[in-house]
């Protein structure tokens, strides 16, 4: 079903299995992508009150001496202390939805495909908001190696964050459409490409 004068695409899927990367196949191709990362990030200055919370609850330690939010530092406690993750997202996804809501209004304005690149659709329970959910999967060994290269996150880390979300499979099961990024950036590209073609998303280009 249509929403709004948009077609809105929900894009998930586990750390590291490659959904940015599609989200920036998609772009080349007319897309407006909403970042759920760059989100998280602007939350914290359009709200600041989001900071005070923050602070109160974990301290300065969190924070770098500028006052900015030390991202990874957050993570390490709310994965590893029982009921903080469902804190945290009680705090943040009320305001992370208004701003979505916000960005969606604003593109559709000059957009008729938006993309929703975000890691939490399935768990911030916001799955219907879309026109089609679209996961991309990897398998585990791939995805620990890619972290591994970038040296974001150690594999505990990444473990952690996966565990706190749905499964791969769980996504892959709920999901419209579902990209299985296994090999290269080209051989990602020709899956993107065939289903934009096959979704015929061609009609929706700016």
């Amino acid at each position: 079903m249509m929403t709004r004068d948009c077609f809105l695409i929900g894009l998930t899927g586990a750390p590291g299995a490659g959904k940015s990367t599609v989200a920036e196949l998609l772009a080349a191709k007319g897309a407006a992508v909403i970042s759920g990362d760059e989100l998280g990030r602007r939350v914290l200055r359009v709200f600041p009150e989001l900071k005070d919370a923050l602070r109160e609850r974990y301290g300065d330690e969190i924070f770098t001496a500028r006052g900015m939010l030390k991202r990874r530092a957050l993570g390490k406690i709310v994965f590893t202390r029982n009921g903080e993750a469902p804190w945290l997202n009680s705090l943040m996804f009320p305001k992370i939805h208004e701003l979505l809501q916000r960005d969606i209004r604003r593109l559709c304005r000059k957009h008729h495909v938006i993309i929703f690149d975000a890691a939490m659709i399935f768990e911030w329970r916001i799955e219907n908001e879309f026109d089609s959910i679209w996961v991309v999967t990897a398998p585990e060994k791939l995805v620990q190696a890619r972290f591994a290269s970038s040296g974001r996150l150690s594999p505990n880390e990444i473990r952690m964050r996966m565990q706190a979300q749905l499964s791969p499979e769980e996504k892959a099961r709920r999901a419209d459409i579902v990209f299985h990024n296994t090999g290269n950036r080209q051989q990602l590209q020709q899956s993107v490409n065939r289903v934009w073609k096959s979704e015929d998303l061609s009609r929706f280009s700016s």
